[in-house]
C-alpha cells in the first residue's frame, strides 16, 4: 500500500468535518435554540427534582405537575414525597395536577402526608409541568414532556421563578381541591340521591379506585358531608349577636379543611339599594331608604329589605352548582319568613347556625361599631367596602329587631332539626368557646358520613 494514497482521503475528511463544525458553530450563534431540546429518562429528571426538593435552603414548593404518578415500589418517588412533605412542615407545599385516574391517586398519597392539593379539572394534556422552589434562592425546574421521554431545565433566580409563579396561582385560584374531586365524583356515581346505601357502596368504589388510605378517606369524607347535606349554611341572630365573628370564624375552619368557601351577607345588596335610592337611578330600588350619619342608612320597614333578600337569594341559587360552601348571613326579626325567600331547594339540603346574646350586650357591641365605608377612586371606577362592624342606627335596631325568633324557627319544617344555637353572651378574644361550639357544629355534619366509611 502507497501511504500517501491513505493520508490524502483522509486529511480531506477532517477538513470536512472541521469546516462542517465550523459552520455549526457560526449558525450557532443565530439560531434561536430550543431551551427544552435535550432529552433525559425519566430516572434522571425525577433525581433533579428530588435533589432540589432535598435542598436546605428551600423553604416551599409550589408545583404544577399534570403527569403526576403513584410512588409505588419507586424509591426516587418515595424520597420525592417525604422531602415535599418536610417543605410542607416549614412554609407549605401546594400542588396542582390534573383530573386522571393515575394523577388522583398519586395526588391522595400525597394528600395523606398533609400536602395541599388542587385538580385543574379542564387540562388535557401532560406536556409541561414545573416545580417553584422557593426559599433563600429560588430554583424553578421545568419539563416538556415528549411521548415517552423527558426535556427538563432549570431556571435559577427569582425573575424565572416570580413568572412561573404568576401562573401557577392563577390555575390554583382556578382550581379544585382534591377532596372536592373526589366527593363530587361519590355523589356524581349516586342513582338515587340520599340513599344511604348506595353512598355507601359508592364511596367503597372510589376508595378502592384511588387507593385512598384512612387519612385520605376522612378528608375525603369531611366534603361529601357538607356538599350532601350543608352546601349552604345560614348564619342569622339580631344585630349585635355577633354573626359576622361566626361566620369569620367557620370561614376560617373550613378553609383550614381545604374548603371553598363563599360568604355572603344582605348587608352589600341592602347597601347597594341604600345607594340606588341616594343618586336615583332606579324608582324602585332602595325604596324607603334614608341616610344617616357615618356611612349607615335607615329603612321605613323591613318589606324595605325585600329586594336586597331577593337578590342575595339569587346569587345563592347560582353557587348551588359550585363545590364551594356558600355562608350566608343576614338578620331579620322575622328570620322564617325571610328563609322561604330562598326556597325549598335550598331549604331542604342546608343547616342554620343562629347566634344568640341578650338585648344589653347586644345594644353595647352596636353602639361600638362605627366603621364607615372605604371609597377608593380608580379611574373611572369608584368603589365601596363595607364593613361587617358598620354603623347600625338605634332608631333602625329599635323599631325593627324587637324579639328573637329562635323558637318559630327551630320549628320551622323546612329546617327543623338543622338549627344549631350559638351563645355569644360573653366576648371572649381568643375565640374560645365559639371555636368550641363551630367544632361541634362540623362534627355533628360529617358524623354520619363518617360512619358510611368505617
Amino acid at each position: 500500500m502507497i501511504w500517501s494514497h491513505l493520508v490524502l482521503p483522509v486529511l480531506s475528511g477532517v477538513a470536512v468535518a472541521g469546516i462542517l463544525a465550523l459552520l455549526r458553530a457560526a449558525t450557532s450563534r443565530r439560531k434561536v435554540p430550543n431551551a427544552l431540546s435535550h432529552r433525559v429518562s425519566r430516572r434522571h429528571y425525577l433525581a433533579a427534582v428530588l435533589a432540589t426538593s432535598q435542598h436546605a435552603d428551600v423553604h416551599r414548593l409550589d408545583a404544577f405537575v399534570p403527569n403526576l404518578r403513584p410512588a409505588g415500589d419507586n424509591p426516587v418517588l418515595r424520597d420525592i414525597q417525604a422531602a415535599w412533605q418536610r417543605i410542607n412542615a416549614d412554609h407549605g407545599v401546594r400542588l396542582v395536577t390534573r383530573e386522571s385516574r393515575e394523577c388522583l391517586t398519586s395526588a391522595a398519597e400525597l394528600l395523606s402526608r398533609g400536602i395541599d392539593i388542587r385538580v385543574a379539572t379542564a387540562l388535557n394534556t401532560d406536556e409541561l409541568s414545573y416545580h417553584v422552589f422557593t426559599g433563600v434562592v429560588h430554583h424553578t425546574v421545568l419539563n416538556h414532556r415528549d411521548g415517552s421521554r423527558d426535556r427538563p431545565n432549570r431556571l435559577d433566580g427569582m425573575s424565572p421563578a416570580k413568572v412561573f409563579q404568576t401562573h401557577f396561582d392563577q390555575v390554583w385560584d382556578q382550581s379544585l381541591p382534591l377532596e372536592s374531586v373526589l366527593a363530587n365524583e361519590v355523589l356524581r356515581g349516586l342513582r338515587r340521591p340520599g340513599d344511604r346505601d348506595e353512598l355507601t357502596r359508592q364511596l367503597r368504589y372510589v376508595r378502592s379506585k384511588y387507593a385512598l388510605d384512612a387519612v385520605a378517606v376522612n378528608a375525603v369524607v369531611r366534603h361529601l358531608a357538607f356538599r350532601d347535606a350543608a352546601p349552604v349554611v345560614f348564619v342569622t341572630g339580631l344585630p349585635g349577636a355577633g354573626k359576622s365573628l361566626v361566620r369569620k370564624r367557620l370561614t376560617a375552619k373550613l378553609t383550614e379543611l381545604r374548603f371553598q368557601v363563599d360568604e355572603l351577607s344582605d348587608y352589600v345588596y341592602a347597601f347597594h339599594d341604600f345607594v340606588h335610592n341616594l343618586l336615583l337611578l332606579d324608582d324602585e330600588r332602595g325604596d324607603g331608604f334614608t341616610a344617616d350619619a357615618g356611612g349607615a342608612f335607615r329603612v321605613a320597614s323591613e318589606e324595605n329589605l325585600r329586594p336586597a333578600l331577593d337578590a342575595l337569594a339569587q346569587r345563592v341559587w347560582r353557587n348551588i352548582s359550585t363545590t364551594s360552601i356558600t355562608l350566608v348571613e343576614f338578620a331579620r326579626s322575622d328570620v322564617v319568613k325571610a328563609l322561604n325567600v330562598f326556597g325549598e331547594s335550598v331549604l331542604s339540603s342546608c343547616h342554620l347556625i343562629h347566634v344568640q346574646a341578650s338585648t344589653g350586650v347586644r345594644t353595647a357591641r352596636l353602639g361600638a361599631r362605627a366603621q364607615p365605608p372605604r371609597i377608593h377612586i380608580t379611574e373611572p371606577d369608584i368603589t365601596i367596602t363595607v364593613s361587617d362592624d358598620h354603623r347600625l342606627p338605634s332608631v333602625v335596631a329599635n323599631s325593627l329587631y324587637l324579639a328573637d325568633d329562635y323558637g318559630r324557627l327551630r320549628a320551622h319544617g323546612s329546617v327543623a332539626g338543622r338549627v344549631h344555637a350559638i351563645d355569644n353572651e360573653l366576648d371572649d378574644p381568643t375565640y374560645a368557646k365559639v371555636d368550641s361550639e363551630i367544632d361541634g357544629f362540623i362534627e355533628n355534619i360529617v358524623r354520619p358520613y363518617r360512619a358510611l366509611a368505617a
